[in-house]
């Protein structure tokens, strides 16, 4: 057994990016695949696709990423990995507007999709090699599979490799604005406090999957129809990585048939979002949290958006860590997730889902209360710009979190907050009649010279 986990720790890789400085006003909440049975049981199916960053460069920039892989995590870790390097060493420091930041954002992207794909021309040489064999002897697909089956298996490997690939949001704050990037099933919230002290959320990723009317029309027009995709539930339409639904597309039975690559390299890019004392908290969320909300909310994503950031609001008032307050919205989604499914089971209803995807949220805090949190007094959760901001998030994703749900504005005088409005830790014992006679003895010269008071 020692063995076995010595051998499993030394196949884990260090990445560079483990070393970065962590946002200490973040919380992550994680959970592993799930396969269910109709019993009750579940098991994990795989190992975890899900990669993370919630890393400091240095006081005006930060980075927060969830790249969730496709059938392997080997591209989510290539490009979390080039993405920080572009975008955290220093090439910011030339960006002073909004269109230099998002064009390097884009230049990042790029560069991760263009290095991964070089990176597998290998398998595209040993592929095509084989396939020009095998079609060359002239034989039908029977006598292939008969005389070929240890080549036809490499066939499906490479076919495997190449398919692989990875959604990503990336959010990036510089100089008190946010910018995001974002391409496939992640996806951002932002959560402000509107009129009447209401929380609102905002979704500000875009979500490339059938249920985009967009996606699923540029899909119809390659003349790809909804049968196509059965079995191949939320399918992501664009990506990073995955050959096979790209340049290789002839070669996958549900793509074959479109007019050119059904399955597109292009990133969606906002910013910047000033910071303002409005903003409360920024929500990443991992592919398989969306599925799960999807799953749960029977599809409607608003409804899902909504949820999350109310169970999000009620766990800030919960816990007394972010890390906390994110690892318990995990846990009551993932719960209620299994929970749909019995019922489902239960009471012979058509089960739409027999399994959960990882699981990751990302919770960057701004300026929303945790009250039960020990506050440091000369903590400074942000600086706000009075710069005014150029981009701001469309109005037809935003919506309201229903009136039951109470949320108040988060300020120096909030009750639960141990501040006073001096920015002083208040305390619990009154000492006004001692002030009183400090200052009446300052008043009469009276006070001991040895003694300074404030």
């Amino acid at each position: 057994m020692i063995r076995m986990e010595a051998m499993e720790n030394n196949n884990k890789t260090k990445s560079w990016t483990d070393d970065l400085k962590v946002c200490n006003q973040t919380g992550v909440g994680e959970a592993t695949n799930q396969i269910y049975k109709e019993d009750g049981s579940r098991y994990e199916g795989y190992k975890s696709r899900d990669k993370k960053c919630l890393c400091i460069a240095d006081n005006t920039l930060s980075m927060y990423a969830i790249l969730s892989g496709h059938n392997e995590v080997k591209v989510a870790e290539y490009a979390l990995q080039g993405l920080a390097a572009d975008l955290l060493l220093g090439q910011l420091n030339s960006c002073h507007t909004d269109e230099a930041v998002k064009e390097l954002m884009r230049q990042s992207f790029n560069s991760v999709e263009k290095g991964y794909l070089d990176s597998i021309n290998t398998h595209v040489a040993r592929k095509t090699a084989i396939q020009m064999q095998l079609s060359a002897d002239g034989m039908n697909q029977y006598e292939i599979s008969q005389q070929f089956e240890n080549v036809l298996q490499k066939l499906d490997w490479i076919n495997n490799e190449l398919s692989i690939g990875a959604s990503a949001v990336v959010g990036l704050i510089h100089r008190s604005h946010l910018y995001l990037g974002n391409i496939g099933n992640c996806r951002a919230l932002l959560c402000k406090t509107g009129e009447h002290d209401t929380l609102t959320v905002t979704q500000l990723s875009i979500d490339h999957n059938l249920l985009n009317a967009e996606e699923a029309a540029r899909l119809f027009r390659l003349g790809l129809m909804a049968q196509n995709f059965e079995g191949v539930p939320l399918y992501s339409t664009r990506c990073i990585g995955n050959y096979l639904g790209k340049a290789g597309y002839k070669d996958c039975n549900f793509l074959s048939s479109a007019a050119t690559e059904p399955v597109i390299f292009e990133p969606e890019i906002v910013g910047g979002i000033q910071i303002t004392p409005a903003c409360r908290f920024l929500v990443l969320m991992s592919s398989g949290l969306c599925r799960a909300l999807h799953d749960i909310c029977t599809g409607d994503t608003s409804t899902g958006n909504r949820e999350l950031v109310r169970m999000i609001s009620e766990e800030f008032h919960n816990q007394s860590t972010l890390a906390g307050v994110a690892q318990s919205v995990v846990h009551r989604i993932v719960q209620k997730h299994h929970d749909v499914y019995m019922q489902l089971v239960e009471e012979n209803k058509p089960v739409t889902f027999s399994s959960r995807d990882d699981v990751t949220l990302l919770i960057r805090n701004f300026n929303y209360a945790l009250p039960k949190a020990f506050m440091n007094r000369n903590r400074s959760i942000n600086s706000f710009s009075s710069t005014s901001s150029d981009a701001t998030p469309t109005e037809s994703d935003h919506c309201t979190i229903n009136s039951n749900i109470s949320v108040t504005s988060s300020n120096i005088t909030q009750p639960g907050n141990p501040y006073d409005s001096n920015q002083r830790i208040r305390s619990h014992v009154d000492f006004s009649e001692f002030y009183k006679r400090v200052a009446e003895a300052k008043a009469l010269g009276q006070l001991p010279g040895n003694i300074e008071f404030d």
